[in-house]
């Protein structure tokens, strides 16, 4: 137990061991990497729409070189022919950043697409989160306004 005398003494030292500040080493370590980010754009879009949510992924710490856009033609198959793509583009990413695994951000029709590769595709050991925004998971009755949307040709 401390006297009142002791007590006294180790108060300022206490005060300056709380206030100091820290280590230059524990300041200046560099963030751990984070799991890439692959977006995949819905339908008739390309790799540009994704510019809000990069920015706000890059504010919340992400780095460029975390952030990936993949672009694909949106009339080809999307089992047969884009999965495949898919799978190489993200092989493609995983090589490059060193990670095993990267996280998948598909919209609409490119829910579609990056679901059929997580599925039945490979992509499970790949892909450690699968985000689906608007993605027509259940089927849709209203894809044909798609097809006459792509054809139609403003004057």
């Amino acid at each position: 137990m401390l006297t009142t005398r002791q007590a006294i003494l180790a108060l300022p030292a206490l005060c300056l061991a709380l206030l100091a500040p820290l280590p230059a080493h524990a300041q200046d370590a560099p963030a751990a990497p984070r799991v890439p980010v692959v977006f995949v754009h819905g339908y008739n879009a390309d790799p540009g729409v994704w510019g809000a949510l990069r920015e706000d992924l890059r504010a919340d710490g992400y780095a460029d070189s975390e952030l990936f856009s993949w672009g694909y033609d949106t009339h080809q198959s999307v089992n047969e022919v884009l999965s495949g793509r898919l799978a190489a583009y993200v092989d493609q990413v995983r090589r490059q950043t060193g990670a095993a695994r990267v996280d998948i951000v598909g919209h609409s029709f490119g829910s579609l697409v990056s679901r059929w590769y997580v599925k039945f595709g490979g992509g499970a050991a790949a892909v450690d989160h699968w985000v689906s925004l608007a993605g027509p998971n259940h089927g849709t009755s209203t894809a044909w306004a798609c097809a006459l949307w792509d054809e139609w040709v403003p004057p």
